[in-house]
Parts: structure tokens; sequence; C-alpha cells
């Protein structure tokens, strides 16, 4: 494998993600790409009462349709803040360990951002520093076509867009609305830790078969 992957950055990142940033010691998240809509980019996955709930940042684009993820600008003439916190709360207060990490995140929904790609790695950190892994994160100087360490299509919220990954097998395990729902995979990491807690490193490390 190679010691270093590129991704897409990503608001409060899937399952996916970090099993493969696990395999590796080093990252490079991507900003020179062309900005695309209803990506996780801006959008997050959680479980809620109602099934899976797609929860969006709203973004300006400066540069219209040719914004690269480095220029787009988190909005907040509404409150988007206060009503993603709500849906989390609504879907996790119940959880084992809801009350344990949720002080860790709700600065996120306090603090302003200017840029997406600050919101989106300030939150990345966070969440490898509850899961004590120590990654090395870097930034993309220029945008290339591909590359054998690719992994920017990998994970997509829209399944007729997702690129396939042969070595991403998750196991399931606990959710809260499973007897309702089933096991939906792949959700956003703090379905994960809010319902594991600390197991949740090892389902991430179980949850990628490459080597």
């Amino acid at each position: 494998m190679n010691d270093y992957i590129i991704i897409q950055s990503a608001f409060f990142p899937p399952v996916q993600q970090f099993a493969w940033i696990m395999q590796h010691p080093r990252i490079v998240i991507e900003q020179h790409d062309t900005y695309a809509k209803q990506t996780f980019r801006n959008r997050m996955q959680i479980a809620g009462p109602n099934g899976i709930q797609n929860l969006s940042v709203p973004i300006e684009k400066p540069f219209g349709s040719q914004s690269k993820m480095k220029d787009i600008r988190v909005k907040y003439n509404d409150d988007w803040q206060k009503q993603i916190f709500r849906s989390i709360l609504t879907a996790y207060h119940n959880s084992a360990f809801y009350e344990y990490y949720i002080d860790d995140f709700a600065p996120f929904f306090k603090q302003p951002f200017d840029h997406l790609i600050d919101l989106n790695t300030a939150i990345l950190r966070k969440a490898l520093e509850i899961l004590e892994l120590d990654v090395d994160i870097r930034f993309s100087a220029a945008y290339t076509e591909h590359g054998k360490a690719d992994f920017r299509e990998f994970a997509h919220p829209k399944p007729q867009y997702r690129k396939a990954d042969p070595y991403f097998k998750p196991p399931a395990y606990y959710q809260l609305f499973t007897e309702k729902y089933g096991f939906i995979p792949n959700l956003s990491i703090i379905d994960l830790l809010f319902n594991e807690g600390p197991q949740s490193y090892f389902i991430l490390k179980q949850s990628c078969t490459a080597k």
C-alpha cells in the first residue's frame, strides 16, 4: 500500500473514510478540486427516527461553477448550526456514548468558520483525536486527475456516483433504530462514536481489508 492517500474534504466524514485513514500514516486532502454539490463535502448522513437524514451546510461559491474546494465559504445567514445540532440531539441523545462525546463536537455548531475546508478539517482532527489516531494531514498543492492512492470518489451520498470499493466491508454494529430500519452502513463517524464509543477504533480496523 502507499504510505498516503488522497481524500475528499468532508463534513463529519463517513465511516469509510476513517477506515481507510487507519491504513495510512499520512493523508492528503484535496483542496483544488472543483466544488460539486450534493457530496460529503458539505453533507453528513445520520440515522434518525425516520431513517437516513442528510444534514447540509449552506455554502457560497465565490467563483460560481468554477469554484475550488479551498475557496468555498460557509453561509451563516440562516440558523443551520442550531438545526443540525438539534437533529443530532434527536437522533442520538439516547445512545450509549452521546453524553461522553457531544461536548467534543458542540463547538463546531457555535464557532463560525469562514471556509468549508477549515470547518471540515477541524472536525476531522477532533475525530482523529478521539480515536487516538496519529495522522499527518497535508493538503494538495495542485489538482491531479488520478493516482494509485486516489480515494476522493470512494465515498458519496448517492450510490450511482460512488466508486466501487472492494476493500470496505464494515461489520454491523449497534444502532438505535436497527429494529426499525436494519443496520445502515457508512453513516457519519458520529453514528459509530455515539453508538460504540471506544469500540469504534476496533470496528474501523475491521472495516477495511486492504493490507
